[in-house]
């Protein structure tokens, strides 16, 4: 198995070594970016620009397509993107294009007037603009960066949306009682209260729980807001406790099996993006660590890139990071290892799982209708009978006395 998975990785590191050459010669391990700031000579420029707002994730996919086709029709760098920093849709991607075209007229390249924006260009982006602009392919590896982000911010939006259905469905719903309580029910109350008419414990209770709900409605909304930022500052900020958050995340009935995915499909589709591109395999898995959000299955490529440095295969560590990589992903990437197509196998996964996370999202949608059905129905009838049966048993009283 040793000699299987050698050859496998002499059979990788052929097969990108005539497509671009590898991060290795471009930019060494210890130089991969992480960051670290660029600090340019005309400062107010960029001063000017943070005051213009917040540039959309479509607007630079948008950017990034003209800036290809004005490359390609033989247009110079700097004079694309002057060009483009007068025909963007806002003012705030035209200030973001103009802070990059002046600081490449100052004679920097091209990877450092990205790297000087790290809320809209991540770190895996300026490392293959950086590669790219080395081996002279910056055209072939922007459609790919195009690429990949239409099909990332896609499935993006179909899973954001597929969560966002059920709380503003709960926001209606609390909308309503909230209604429902300063308005309806006072009046019923006050109504029976006058007429005398004897409460039964059940609507007596439910009078006492409106009077609670329109007195403390905000405390939900608190308790939320103070979760939410429980979890900022006690999990996130700590890599221990967010590691143990996301692999509890992923342990969420449901919802948890399309967060595993979707990290799958995160890891899967950039891992093949920077080996198509040309990078190593170990610059390849650092940098595809830092791409992916839930941690948990970040984790595991350190164990396949300290298995690679160290000459060993995938297979080990594949297999001890079963919890986070579903064996039969791990059966398609050693296959990808031994015949050399890591690349073209973590695209077909990322395929896969892509339509899988689709799927599983329209399911959780269809399975969440008649639920929220039943419970809009059951509060409904909760309310009918707690404030009218009162009157229904007030009316009966009244037609047994009468006859």
């Amino acid at each position: 198995m040793a000699e299987k998975n050698a050859e496998g990785i002499k059979k990788i590191r052929k097969s990108t070594k005539g497509k671009v050459q590898s991060l290795s010669q471009i930019v060494s391990e210890e130089e991969v970016i992480r960051r670290e700031p660029v600090i340019s000579n005309t400062l107010s420029m960029s001063l000017s620009f943070m005051r213009k707002g917040t540039v959309r994730y479509q607007e630079i996919t948008d950017f990034l397509r003209q800036l290809i086709m004005l490359l390609e029709s033989g247009t110079p760098l700097l004079k694309s993107l002057k060009t483009l920093a007068q025909r963007g849709q806002s003012e705030a991607i035209r200030g973001l294009i103009n802070d990059m075209a002046l600081y490449v007229e100052e004679g920097n390249p091209l990877w450092q007037a990205f790297d000087r924006h790290p809320r809209y260009f991540d770190t895996v982006f300026v490392n293959l603009i950086k590669a790219s602009e080395a081996s002279g392919t910056l055209t072939t590896v922007l459609q790919r960066l195009v690429d990949y982000r239409q099909r990332r911010d896609l499935l993006r939006r179909k899973v954001r949306g597929a969560l966002f259905y059920p709380i503003v469905l709960v926001i209606a719903c609390l909308g309503v009682l909230l209604l429902l309580t300063n308005f309806v029910v006072p009046q019923f109350k006050d109504m029976y209260e006058k007429q005398n008419i004897k409460i039964p414990p059940a609507t007596e209770l439910f009078f006492n729980i409106s009077d609670w709900f329109r007195v403390w409605w905000w405390l939900p909304i608190v308790l939320i807001l103070v979760l939410i930022l429980f979890y900022q500052v006690w999990f996130i900020r700590n890599p221990l406790r967010r590691l143990s958050a996301d692999r509890f995340k992923l342990k969420i009935p449901i919802i948890g099996k399309i967060i595993h995915k979707y990290a799958i499909v995160e890891m899967m589709r950039t891992w093949a993006l920077l080996l198509r591109s040309g990078l190593s395999m170990m610059s390849s898995l650092e940098l595809t660590k830092y791409s992916i959000h839930n941690q948990a299955v970040a984790q595991s490529l350190q164990s396949l890139r300290d298995s690679i440095e160290r000459g060993g295969g995938l297979e080990a560590p594949l297999r001890a990071s079963a919890d986070v990589i579903p064996p039969v992903v791990a059966d398609m990437l050693i296959t990808g290892e031994e015949s050399g197509s890591i690349d073209k196998i973590a695209e077909q996964i990322a395929d896969i799982y892509d339509s899988e996370v689709q799927v599983a999202v329209d399911s959780l949608g269809e399975a969440l209708q008649p639920i929220f059905t039943i419970v809009v129905g059951i509060i409904v009838v909760t309310l009918f009978v707690s404030l009218f049966y009162p009157m229904i048993s007030m009316i009966e009283q009244i037609t047994n006395a009468s006859v």
